[in-house]
């Protein structure tokens, strides 16, 4: 007897989304995706301008296996869709004292850099050892699978007590850090990788120390013609699986009733048996009409960034460059307090350096960032006119060279505009934060504890930010749903 194919609406057109329609096309699902932008991408989409290319999001790849693992179940080659290449500098490191160090792709390389400012090879190595050793078992835990206090969690729980201690849960990332490596400057680079989830590694637990592990050991790359080729190429496997992706559609409203879900669009009204939204999991619960149950102090982090079409190239600038605040501590203390931030440190990606079509001859695209709190209310365009100015000045001393007239181009991103163009809650890039080990457990789960045929992917919940981690959410979530639902 023929049977109907089970209809499953997707809100949002980011990597988890796009994810999780390919594989539950391939299995047999009447998937639609709802994007309410003109483009598919989500966070991690494309802006172009006047020559210029900018990914306009997330801009450092990691763990592309993840990714690759949602073409492999749909029986396609990765390598037809999207290309990369490893990095042999990840990232360039700026100092207040005008030093810099850089992080290789190769652990060993990583710690003669270190070496130059006084950090022994051996204890960096024996440092990063135990933490890969804690990565492995994470990974396995709860990364690639739906954490739950279970027995895989407890089993974990045992070999990472045997691996580490209790005490690495209750000490934050910056004690341990300063304890074990007592380098400044180290210390700092370590302590940014807290930034990953929008946390501060002043109260993050040590246990985090084990994001560094994923760039320092297991490496970072390039796609070839920049981010935005990865969800381009994940479109391309959805509309060859069928999928029905409708842009230019924002959802207004959801409602639940005799088992089915009404999803409103300012156009019409669709319908679906399991709906999976791949947008904030607080506005998410806005659009179920629940009351949002969250503190300020418990949302990640928000950002300003400045899209920046260059008339000049920097020899001394890589790929990724982090130029560091000279008081981190109070940086984040200001962010989590909801202070205009004095110092920051920012973040200078130019895409540009691999991909020579992302920039006219002589030129750069710069995508300058900086974090800020989520909190849309304190945007206005005199805060911003301010931050711009404080950003100009700091990229300027650092290279020693005023750099505002030698912007061509200029675009920008703010907190609002995140909010509006992504949906996320007041801005914050990763929902909650992770700042305590209890909001680490405790991450948003991939299915409703009311609504069980409604589902949740994307950096707001599990697995986390970040796209590889999203990747994973779309494939982890789409294969509950197709256990649960056939």
């Amino acid at each position: 007897m023929y049977q109907v194919k089970k209809k499953a609406v997707v809100i949002g057109a980011g990597i988890g989304g796009l994810s999780a329609a390919a594989v539950l096309a391939f299995s047999g699902f009447d998937v639609t995706i709802l994007e309410q932008n003109e483009k598919i991408g989500g966070k991690a989409n494309v802006l172009e301008k006047d020559g210029f290319v900018f990914d306009m999001g997330p801009s450092l790849l990691t763990l592309p296996e993840w990714i690759d693992e949602v073409f492999t179940f749909c029986l396609k080659n990765p390598r037809d869709y999207y290309t990369y290449r490893k990095l042999s500098t990840v990232t360039r490191y700026f100092f207040s004292d005008q030093d810099h160090l850089d992080v290789k792709s190769d652990l060993v390389d990583t710690a003669e850099e270190f070496e130059k400012v006084g950090l022994a090879k051996k204890q960096f190595l024996g440092f990063m050892r135990k933490w890969d050793d804690i990565y492995a078992i994470s990974s396995k835990t709860f990364l690639e699978n739906n954490i739950g206090f279970n027995k895989m969690f407890l089993s974990g729980a045992l070999k990472w007590v045997k691996k580490s201690s209790i005490s690495d849960l209750s000490t934050s990332m910056s004690a341990y850090n300063k304890k074990h490596i007592s380098n400044d400057k180290v210390e700092m680079i370590l302590n940014r990788f807290a930034t990953y989830t929008g946390s501060s590694p002043y109260e993050t637990p040590a246990f985090m120390n084990q994001l560094g592990v994923v760039e320092m050991i297991k490496g970072a790359y390039f796609p070839h013609q920049g981010i935005y080729s990865i969800p381009s190429a994940l479109k391309k496997l959805c509309l060859e699986l069928g999928v029905n992706i409708k842009t230019n559609s924002k959802v207004e409203n959801i409602n639940y009733r005799k088992k089915k879900f009404f999803i409103d669009t300012e156009n019409e009204r669709i319908n679906a048996d399991v709906l999976l939204s791949n947008v904030d999991f607080f506005t998410t619960q806005k659009l179920l009409g629940r009351k949002i149950k969250v503190k300020y102090k418990n949302l990640s982090t928000s950002c300003l960034v400045f899209y920046w079409g260059i008339k000049k190239e920097f020899p001394s600038l890589e790929l990724h460059n982090i130029l560091f605040t000279e008081d981190y501590k109070n940086e984040f203390e200001e962010i989590f307090k909801k202070k205009l931030i004095s110092d920051p440190t920012i973040y200078i990606n130019i895409s540009s350096k691999m991909e020579k079509s992302h920039a006219p001859s002589g030129c750069e695209n710069w995508f300058v960032m900086i974090n800020l709190p989520a909190d849309v209310k304190s945007m206005n365009a005199d805060t911003i006119k301010n931050l711009r100015e404080l950003v100009i000045l700091k990229i300027s001393t650092f290279l020693k060279i005023n750099i505002e007239p030698l912007i061509a181009v200029e675009e920008m991103l703010t907190p609002i505009d995140v909010q509006n163009r992504t949906g996320s809650y007041y801005g914050s890039l990763y929902g909650e934060n992770q700042n305590t080990f209890s909001s680490i457990i405790n991450r948003k789960k991939n299915r409703d504890k009311k609504w069980r045929k409604l589902y949740y992917v994307g950096g707001t919940v599990r697995p986390g930010g970040g796209i590889p981690l999203a990747a994973k959410s779309g494939y982890n979530t789409a294969k509950l749903i197709i256990k649960n639902e056939s």
